[in-house]
């Protein structure tokens, strides 16, 4: 058993060598022993004549071109196999035909009278790849070849054929802009299209070509409706943006109206006067199709479509209740970062318009280890954006958990967040205020000089209220050893130096003993502090005069004591002229020229004590209003690719206009109309032999027809033209079709009735014969149309006398073997169709 087992592994093994040689050694066929394809061997596969062969060397021109290879030197022998038989040598072909067709356009006409057969052939996919390739080849002398190309394929029987004409109608337009008509009509008629596999192509094309033209989408909008959930998913994104426009040009905008109460149960007036304020929000009924239709797309796997979706309800409806946009994109929230990112944009920019849309899902926007610093600031401004008075203690706990993160990043971005929460009320400012405070003595410098910028924010918000919080940071000043913290207190001490009179004054007397230690930004902040107290020093000052008036009164050997602020001034002044920095030198020169003379203190006042705005802190998003969502534009603000929405319609049509056109029978065959005379009673005799079996095919409601005649090869022809082949049928019929005059001259009822014989083939024969008789002398009443009745009368009783000839020659007919030839039966059949198609 050992045995046995061990020899059938080592046949496995054997055949699994013999099988990797055999693998190598066609693998080096093609390639040679450095990996790449021998152009000999190439041309040689593309000039075969088995389809194998053709395959292999198509196979190895598209690896070459996949590796950035250039391949046209083998564009000759590729154009022969435009034609072959195999359909994934023709998909090759057309990949590379449209590859390399602008390169070598003189070589590329070669292969136009293959591709134009294509558009004939059997499998719809051929078919449809030729079209495609057609307008693909971005060369300007086929375009006339290109629209005829169009033209055929707009009415083929395959929709994936239709599909691609839309495609090719966009890339005509591209090639040549002149024939924008032509290619408009052709385009109606594939927006008319009842297949939703063509109509989401269409709608590209139409938004690529012609967006303005929405007036061809009347009778289509309603179908368009219908049909939203079965279309692609990138042709939705498309028509639901088409369908967006279109409805605030053409249809009348929704309203708040008073919902009408009924009072009959309610005996309190106070109920009453609360039912009558309650309100509703009407809309048009076609816009209320839409958003029926559209709002099943919100489950939608592709983001995009879900963001049309919400951009048609934010765009159409705003004033409703869009609570349920909420769930469907934050759902969005777990797919790939990328997602995430243009998802987290859209939600800000929505979340701005509706305040608390996204309230109860904060938790969706809590910050993960794992998200980029992009991710994670949207996801902030997201929260903050969506934050309220009922969830701003969750906001600012999370925040803060933030803000003590090692990520320098997420820090500054978290003490901003909450500085944008403190603009909600005083009181979510006051308990900003006070945790922002304790961060000053941190010793993370990003974190305390952000916390210090955000509380300039909130102190500037109103100055009166936060003179003691001004103190508290004067005192702060002296533990305070980040540079950057260090200019921002004195900034605010300056800043608010006309309110805390006492505080500034001590302040730069302070920092002057330490300024050749301080920091660069904290000199010129100093600098600005002297300049601005003295500012209000020289402002209460008393003039020249008054001085000499109280000089003279002092002793003559007693002299006025120097004031301190003149001798502060003057010392940081002196601090700074022998500073190593030049900008700081320059500043100190500025304002000792301008303090230097009371004459010039409106100047300092103007320049010094200028009041400034209230500060607010924006969100990140600000600016990004006008865009739509779902544009690029959010992602990326240097790109803005979206057409703003039109203005709402003030005067709005019609709703009829948006009525389906119904296409009837009776104008779909208008040129196969014929007119038909009722069957006369000579044929009596012939139709009491055979038997017969009378079907009523259908009635037909028509125009009365004119008496015209036309030859049999007409309508061979014109259902050729229409149909694509000849009509036939299956068994030889004769018709007798009953026609009444109607008593009004527009509209009448046509019954049609085919008699089918069941009798012997030489019965058959008898009513053919009989028929081709009674068709001549149709013929010759015809022409005495125009004769009195009683001469009428008078031709039917010589019928009647004529029709024992007609039976003799039938009896002779029979006993000299006669029968109707093929060509005869053949006719007839023909007849019998057309009659049958035609309605008559």
């Amino acid at each position: 058993m050992v045995e046995s087992l061990s020899k059938i592994t080592a046949i496995f093994e054997t055949v699994k060598e013999l099988t990797m040689e055999a693998a190598a050694s066609a693998r080096t066929a093609t390639l040679g022993e450095d990996g790449v394809f021998r152009q000999r061997d190439v041309q040689r596969y593309l000039n075969s004549r088995h389809e194998k062969e053709k395959l292999l060397g198509m196979k190895a021109i598209a690896t070459l071109m996949s590796r950035g290879q250039d391949v046209t030197e083998y564009f000759p022998d590729v154009v022969k196999n435009s034609a072959a038989q195999t359909l994934e040598v023709r998909k090759l072909v057309y990949i590379y035909l449209l590859r390399y067709a602008q390169q070598e356009s003189d070589l590329a006409l070669l292969s136009i009278n293959a591709i134009q057969k294509s558009l004939s052939d059997q499998n719809p996919q051929i078919r449809a790849m030729a079209i495609k390739v057609l307008s693909g080849i971005k060369v300007p002398s086929i375009v006339p070849i290109v629209l005829l190309s169009i033209r055929k394929s707009i009415v083929d029987m395959s929709s994936i054929v239709r599909r691609a004409a839309a495609v090719a109608i966009g890339k005509a337009y591209e090639l040549d802009k002149s024939n924008l008509e032509t290619l408009v009509g052709y385009l109606a008629t594939l927006l008319a299209d009842k297949s939703f596999y063509v109509v989401g192509s269409a709608v590209q094309t139409f938004v690529n070509m012609c967006p303005d033209r929405l007036d061809m989408l009347h009778t289509n909008y309603r179908r368009y409706c219908g049909m939203l959930a079965d279309i692609d998913e990138w042709g939705q994104v498309c028509v639901l943006d088409m369908l967006t426009r279109y409805v605030r040009v053409y249809v009348p905008k929704g309203s708040m109206v008073k919902r009408p109460t009924d009072t009959f149960y309610s005996d309190d007036e106070n109920d009453k006067e609360v039912e009558e304020q309650q309100e509703d929000f009407v809309i048009d009924p076609d816009l209320e199709l839409l958003l029926a239709a559209a709002k099943p797309l919100l489950q939608s796997r592709n983001s995009a479509v879900v963001l049309a979706v919400v951009n048609l309800f934010d765009a159409l409806v705003p004033e409703a209740d869009l609570s349920f946009l909420g769930p469907p994109l934050v759902r969005l929230l777990s797919g790939p970062s990328e997602i995430q990112y243009v998802v987290l944009a859209n939600i800000a920019v929505l979340a701005s318009h509706h305040n608390g849309l996204f309230a109860p899902y904060l938790k969706y926007f809590y910050v993960l280890p794992s998200d980029t610093p992009e991710i994670a600031k949207l996801k902030i401004e997201a929260m903050t954006l969506s934050c309220s008075e009922s969830t701003v203690s969750e906001v600012l706990s999370e925040l803060q958990y933030y803000a003590t993160s090692v990520d320098k990043f997420l820090v500054a971005e978290a003490v901003r967040a909450i500085g944008r929460c403190a603009q909600i009320s005083n009181d979510i400012a006051r308990r900003c205020l006070r945790w922002l405070l304790k961060q000053i003595h941190s010793s993370d410098h990003i974190l305390v000089g952000e916390s210090l910028t955000v509380i300039r924010y909130i102190i500037q918000l109103s100055p009166k209220d936060h003179i003691k919080t001004v103190a508290k940071l004067a005192v702060a000043l002296d533990s305070a050893t980040v540079p950057l913290a260090r200019a921002s207190i004195i900034w605010l001490v300056g800043e608010f130096a006309g309110i805390a009179r006492y505080i500034a004054p001590d302040v730069l007397r302070k920092c002057a003993k330490g300024f050749a230690d301080e920091d660069e930004s904290a000199k010129m902040q100093i600098v600005l502090l002297a300049a601005k107290l003295y500012s209000y020093y020289v402002e209460e000052k008393p003039m020249p005069e008054e001085e000499q008036e109280r000089d003279e009164q002092l002793e003559p050997t007693v002299k006025p004591p120097a004031d301190p602020m003149d001798l502060l001034f003057e010392y940081v002044m002196l601090l700074a002229r022998y500073d190593t920095s030049y900008d700081l030198r320059d500043r100190a020169r500025l304002y000792k020229s301008v303090l230097s003379n009371q004459s010039s203190a409106p100047i300092a006042k103007l320049l010094l004590q200028a009041p400034k705005p209230s500060p607010h802190a924006p969100s990140p998003s600000q600016g990004k209003e006008n865009f739509l969502i779902g544009s690029s534009g959010l992602v990326c603000t240097s790109i803005n690719d979206t057409r703003p929405l039109p203005p709402w319609s003030s005067e709005t049509p019609d709703a009829s206009i948006r009525d389906e056109v119904k296409v009837e029978e009776a104008s779909v065959l208008p040129s196969l109309r014929k007119k038909v005379k009722p069957a006369k009673p000579k044929t009596k005799k012939a139709t009491k032999e055979v038997k017969k079996k009378k079907v009523v095919v259908d009635k037909v409601k028509q125009e009365k027809p004119k008496r015209v005649k036309k030859a049999e090869q007409d309508y061979h022809t014109t259902l050729d033209e229409f149909f694509g082949e000849p009509a036939t049928t299956s068994a030889p019929v004769d018709e007798v079709v009953q026609y009444s005059e109607p008593e009004e001259e527009s509209e009448s009822e046509v019954e049609i009735v085919v008699e089918i014989s069941d009798d012997s083939d030489e019965e058959e024969g008898k009513v053919d014969s009989s028929v081709d008789e009674n068709d001549d002398e149709e013929e010759d009443e015809d022409e005495d149309e125009g004769e009195d009745d009683d001469e009428e009368e008078e031709e039917e009783e010589e019928e009647e006398e004529d029709d024992d000839d007609e039976e003799e020659e039938i009896d002779s007919q029979e006993e000299s073997g006669q029968s109707v030839s093929d060509e005869t039966e053949d006719e007839v059949d023909d007849a019998a169709g057309r009659g049958l198609l035609s309605g008559q």
